[in-house]
């Protein structure tokens, strides 16, 4: 097995920066809608245009682009987000933000499709610690990029834009030499992690796909309707709720680098089990104990479990080296859908009342656990790699 000579970690900036990017769109794009007047429905309806727009982009994006060809979309994905930012002034109207959430949707799958890929080489890192490095950083870029557009939205249409333009920015420059330092011969490809067979290579892929939606599903329903729970039901201050969104990005990036170090969290299905029952547990706890710090408490349980999700499916997705294209294309393609059908369902059941919204992931979990157990017992593999 081949080894890297070089390590270039910064290359770990990227997803952090452009995902800044991503979450002040979305703040802004959100934030803007309800100042033009517009009811909540519809405000739901333009936060789906970004993962029905992500949801095809990857999906298209999956049955093209490779590892060579990756740093061409992740380009493209950041001069586009440079533009929005130039023209920011333009979007004026509710009509506008639709197409701003377009455009948004379609480039941001570019650059976070093509960085799984281009990641491991360029950085000199194993598969584990790629994934783990990965979700710390966008975990990170999402917490302080949402933060960072809310206050200096107040500022004006010339600081809502720096959130957007700077990053995209710095990261075009960031591509271009990693690059040139590419075309130098001190990094070397390497063979798959661990020796692990193509047959668990295949089931864990698809593993991965059950998982990517899951976690989504329910932490994206969850999250985006948090303020509203907690505000609503807890009696939470706005500083509070948004703390609350703050700390699950926090234990999340956290439990998404940690998970590398620990063998038994990869390739072994009674780990994820295991944290999709830690999420579970924790989300009953603000029912039976219904004070501020259970909140908290549940919203570490989810960040813990979250992180790992994520990091496993994407460690999954780019460790099956035949097929790493199309499963980062797909793992991103569930990502946009799950976005989409999670908000909208978990906003009925908190509708319903807050022990509907917060028994609701059982179900989830359950169902999840189910199917994956499935794709194991249909490809006769045991649950875990010997």
């Amino acid at each position: 097995m081949k080894k890297f000579k070089t390590k270039r970690l910064w290359v770990y900036l990227f997803p952090a920066l452009m995902d800044l990017s991503v979450a002040a769109v979305l703040i802004f794009s959100a934030i803007r809608a309800v100042e033009f007047g517009a009811k909540a429905f519809v405000v739901g309806i333009l936060g789906s245009v970004w993962g029905i727009t992500y949801f095809v982009s990857s999906l298209i994006l999956s049955r093209i682009i490779t590892r060579k060809n990756s740093t061409t979309f992740m380009l493209f994905s950041c001069v586009s987000f440079a533009f929005i930012g130039l023209f920011f002034g333009f979007f004026k109207s509710l009509y506008s933000l639709f197409l701003l959430l377009i455009i948004g949707g379609l480039f941001a799958s570019f650059f976070f499709v093509g960085f799984q890929l281009f990641m491991e080489h360029s950085s000199g890192t194993i598969s584990s610690r790629a994934s783990a490095l990965y979700t710390l950083s966008w975990s990170a870029g999402m917490a302080f990029g949402s933060l960072a557009e809310g206050f200096l939205m107040n500022r004006g249409f010339l600081w809502a834009r720096l959130p957007i333009l700077l990053p995209a920015v710095v990261v075009i420059f960031g591509i271009l030499v990693s690059q040139k330092l590419n075309n130098s011969k001190d990094l070397y490809e390497k063979a798959q992690e661990n020796n692990i067979p193509d047959t668990f290579l295949k089931v864990y892929a698809k593993i991965a796909w059950i998982e990517i939606f899951t976690v989504t599903f329910v932490t994206v329903g969850i999250r985006y309707l948090l303020p509203k729970m907690t505000i609503s039901f807890f009696n939470f201050s706005h500083t509070s709720a948004a703390s609350a969104v703050f700390l699950f990005f926090v234990l999340q990036a956290m439990s998404g680098y940690v998970s590398c170090f620990f063998r038994f969290l990869s390739y072994n299905l009674k780990a994820h089990n295991l944290l999709k029952l830690l999420a579970a547990m924790g989300l009953i706890v603000p029912v039976l104990f219904p004070y501020d710090f259970s909140v908290f408490l549940s919203v570490c349980c989810l960040g813990i479990y979250s992180g790992h999700a994520f990091w496993a499916s994407v460690f999954y997705a780019i460790n099956d080296r035949r097929r790493a294209g199309f499963g980062v294309g797909f793992n991103e393609s569930l990502v946009g859908i799950s976005s989409v059908l999670g908000p909208f369902l978990f906003g009925i059941m908190l509708n319903s009342g807050v022990l509907q919204f917060l028994i609701f992931p059982w179900l989830v979990f359950i169902l999840s656990s189910f199917f994956q157990y499935g794709v194991v017992k249909k490809n006769r593999v045991i649950p875990e790699v010997p």
